[in-house]
């Protein structure tokens, strides 16, 4: 999705900064990454790499936790300190020279070790997005891990030792919205048209002006007829469909040719997919409680409505194509899915509200700008769940074993 015009000066020039990364995980993503807090535990130079490589997209802020003193050995493999940094607080030298790559990220520090953090302030970890660390005490390792692995907080521990290193990922449940596929399939509904969009197909004589999900209804709807009501969805089925469309052809129709193409593509959407029927019978979403998260809310909300109210289909995302037609007809069209989307996001919305109301949980928990989101990606949401670090090295002291999660290493 392309981004809004500008609002001000200052919206367009963080739009400019950030321009690149803004198309790759889009503007919620990128709201995401500057709200993010992250803890770097010890300043070596592996560890400053990392946190570089999050400052410069522009997270919201980062602290360093390291007790140490910079030394004359340390200018030679950290990049992130100098000559004048000798002597001084290895943190906060990290840090300054860290916070000046990117005027946007708030940098801190904390001058001690993390065996004293861990000890004396366990709560301290609890107020960040994510916790990076590397080559820590076994001790300090397994402790962190626990602390984490509890909060639910992910925890990134790199090594390295020359040209040798690893990292690994401790994540309890990581809940995805977004997915951003690499290719986009667009759900029409032309199998189970809503009211509006049904009652507009049947209305609207279809020319060589109106876009082209009209002119794959009418052919749709006249392959249906032919073949017993039955719906196209072997790929000999679909493409006697494109070649009814193709003789219909009277001379170089655009919105005709979209339609041949879009014959692969635009069908069986808003089923629920077997991935998503797995999220819905997650015990997580089955068995609410004061504790879950606002994803589980939001799925059995969904999840109600997909069966209760919806005939088994999937929210209607409310996203159509581009397509080559007379503007009049094309946003007439647009505007209909869009309406129809925010009916569906506003039972998905109130059903949320009923579930905050019965776990006595505020009503803002959830915002509708939330539900929309999410029934916009419904088909593709996804649960990520790890195992703990701690867990894996009580039961071997081999480090490149870590269960379902394996260490990326590299020479």
């Amino acid at each position: 999705m392309s981004s809004p015009a500008p609002k001000s000066p200052e919206q367009s020039d963080k739009s400019r900064k950030y321009d690149r990364q803004i198309r790759l995980w889009g503007e919620h993503g990128q709201a995401l990454l500057e709200s993010s807090t992250i803890c770097l535990l010890n300043a070596t130079a592996l560890g400053c790499e990392v946190l570089k490589s999050l400052v410069l997209p522009g997270i919201g802020g980062f602290t360093i936790v390291d007790g140490s003193i910079v030394t004359e050995d340390d200018l030679g493999i950290n990049f992130f300190l100098d000559a004048s940094s000798v002597g001084q607080s290895k943190a906060r030298a990290c840090m300054q020279l860290l916070e000046e790559l990117n005027t946007d990220v708030n940098g801190d520090f904390v001058d001690e070790s993390v065996d004293w953090v861990l000890t004396n302030r366990p709560a301290f970890f609890d107020t960040f997005d994510v916790v990076i660390a590397s080559n820590l005490n076994e001790k300090a390792l397994r402790g962190l891990s626990e602390r984490l692995w509890e909060a639910n907080i992910p925890f990134i521990y790199c090594r390295s030792l020359g040209f040798f290193g690893s990292i690994r990922l401790q994540i309890k449940e990581h809940c995805v919205i977004e997915s951003h596929p690499d290719n986009r399939q667009y759900d029409l509904r032309l199998e189970h048209p809503f009211p509006a969009l049904q009652k507009h197909l049947m209305n609207t004589e279809v020319t060589s002006k109106v876009p082209w999900l009209l002119v794959l209804n009418k052919f749709f709807q006249i392959w249906k007829e032919k073949n017993n009501g039955h719906v196209p969805t072997n790929y000999k089925q679909k493409m006697q469909l494109r070649e009814l469309i193709r003789a219909a052809m009277t001379a170089d129709e655009e919105n005709y040719e979209e339609a041949i193409k879009a014959v692969n593509t635009s069908l069986g959407r808003g089923q629920v997919p077997s991935s998503i029927k797995t999220i819905f019978d997650d015990n997580a979403c089955t068995n609410l409680n004061k504790q879950s998260s606002p994803f589980w809310i939001i799925t059995k909300a969904m999840k109600e409505f997909v069966e209760n109210d919806n005939n088994g289909l999937l929210p209607l995302p409310g996203v159509l194509p581009d397509m080559t037609a007379d503007t009049e007809p094309y946003i007439k069209l647009q505007n209909m899915y869009r309406q129809q989307a925010l009916h569906d996001a506003d039972n998905v919305y109130r059903k949320c509200q009923k579930y905050l109301k019965e776990l006595s949980l505020p009503e803002d928990t959830i915002s509708e700008k939330t539900v929309r989101l999410f029934c916009r990606e419904a088909s593709g949401l996804a649960v990520i769940r790890g195992t703990k670090i701690s867990d894996e090295n009580a039961k071997s002291s081999n480090i490149f074993s870590f269960g379902k999660w394996k260490s990326l290493v590299w020479f």
